[in-house]
């Protein structure tokens, strides 16, 4: 209702709290509630105890506001505290063989809490199943016992030392980090060992499900863990503050509240009134059945092929992957996989190129990989070859590129890409978009295009489209 008038009303405030209070920048976790209450007994009287200060309106009206004591009542409750250890409070975890795990589309995450995190994924073919894993992390007890003593002498020491928090769903909440390495060695770190953070939050709620999991750099993991366990530490259990009431009030003879805000209030019951009234209008329109709507005839509308065309000559490529690593395809040409370091630098690792005699020799090799009559087929599936070598297994990257058409969208350049490796540097990429459908028509009985030279060499600045992975 009061968007601008709070806006700047809360930037003053921001202000005057960071110039007057010990605060550490803006917690937008903390609420304050701005009442206008006029002259006070206690303003008269001079009996106001709350650090206060003076605002002043682009109208030169001048109002006193009392700030609410936040920190007062945030120490109080930690200071008495002479309990177990934030990681004594969840050894139950390590001793009860508890582990975690978050299911995603290819991949599945296992956190056995004091032991070790591992990915893995399953292949079965009957009665035999293939497992694809990496381990992410160990734990040895001698670190637990370790940690232990130093984290009972830090906490003894650090009472009133506020602790470091994460972002949640919007709330800063503190938590315990452990870190956990002598993973599976990655050969894209110069053959070091992975590596995960562990962060335990505190959850009431929680049954020590894993919140997110994400590679937050080149095999170097983080996992957020809700647990209630941490919840009997006062330091960890958040704190339920409320509304800060902040008191302004007139000086000067100036009016209660300031004109703007007024005004607003004012443009706001106007603007109230007239939508209630649009709410209830009726109105009624003769038919006449005579009336033909005209229809124009398919001829007489463009179709913009444009999108197509450029897919396939390569011109637009398409970019997805919402983690540490994304990946780009261009259609003929190449799949990578790269990330951009913080000083603008690219790592990529090439994933495939498009050649037309590897891709022919594939379709011999997998007569079922070939695309369905005209009519028929849902998609195409083409074979990019000689990527970067792959370090486990020796032999160059390859990967499956399936183009598949969804109809079922009324937007036309929407685009949802997937990829997964179901085998080690082998790699499936899953192109689903309105696109497709025309291309599959096209394609011939090898799933190509014929205005498509993969020897082609296109001199047009290749453009790109940011795709949100589906």
């Amino acid at each position: 209702m009061y968007t601008k008038m709070f806006i700047v009303f809360f930037t003053l405030l921001t202000v005057a709290l960071s110039e007057t209070s010990d605060i550490k920048g803006f917690d937008d976790t903390i609420l304050f509630d701005i009442n206008w209450p006029g002259v006070t007994s206690d303003q008269l009287n001079g009996e106001v105890e709350n650090e206060q200060i003076i605002l002043t309106t682009a109208y030169q009206e001048k109002y006193q506001c009392t700030l609410p004591n936040i920190q007062e009542r945030e120490l109080s409750t930690t200071d008495n505290y002479d309990g177990p250890s934030a990681l004594e409070l969840i050894s139950p975890l390590f001793s009860q063989s508890s582990c975690s795990y978050r299911l995603e589309s290819y991949w599945t995450y296992e956190v056995c809490h004091g032991k070790h995190i591992r990915q893995y994924h399953e292949d079965r073919e009957g009665k035999k199943v293939k497992v694809q894993e990496y381990n992410l992390g160990f734990w040895h007890k001698k670190h637990y016992d370790t940690l232990l003593m130093e984290s009972r002498t830090t906490e003894k020491e650090s009472k009133n030392t506020p602790l470091p928090v994460k972002k949640i769903d919007g709330i800063n909440l503190p938590y315990l980090e452990l870190s956990m390495g002598n993973g599976t060695r990655c050969e894209l770190n110069q053959n070091k060992p992975r590596q995960t953070k562990v962060i335990y939050v505190c959850y009431i709620h929680g049954k020590h499900e894993i919140f997110s999991f994400k590679e937050i750099s080149t095999c170097l993991y983080e996992v957020i863990i809700l647990s209630p366990l941490l919840c009997s530490h006062p330091k960890y259990k958040t704190q339920e503050t409320g509304e800060n009431e902040i008191n302004c009030t007139p000086l000067d003879g100036n009016p209660k509240r300031p004109r703007n805000m007024m005004k607003m209030i004012q443009e706001n019951k106007k603007l109230r009134r007239r939508s209630d009234i649009d709410h209830i209008r009726v109105e009624f329109h003769p038919l006449d059945l005579n009336e033909k709507e005209e229809i124009p005839k398919s001829s007489e509308v463009p179709i913009d092929t444009s999108p197509v065309e450029n897919f396939l000559a390569g011109k637009n490529c398409l970019n997805g992957g919402t983690g540490w690593w994304k990946y780009e395809f261009c259609y003929g040409k190449s799949v990578e996989q790269y990330h951009i370091e913080k000083d603008g630098s690219k790592t990529a690792i090439n994933l495939g190129k498009f050649n037309k005699a590897k891709h022919l020799e594939w379709l011999e090799l997998h007569p079922q990989k070939r695309p369905k009559p005209k009519g028929q087929r849902t998609q195409l599936s083409h074979l990019y070859s000689d990527g970067s070598v792959c370090d486990k297994t020796g032999k160059a990257r390859q990967t499956e590129v399936k183009l598949k058409c969804l109809d079922n969208t009324s937007n036309v350049n929407a685009v949802s890409l997937y990829l997964l490796e179901p085998r080690y540097c082998e790699y499936i990429l899953g192109v689903e978009s309105p696109l497709i459908c025309e291309i599959l028509a096209r394609a011939d009985e090898n799933g190509l295009v014929e205005n498509i030279d993969d020897d082609a060499v296109i001199e047009d600045e290749i453009s790109t489209v940011n795709i949100i992975r589906a």
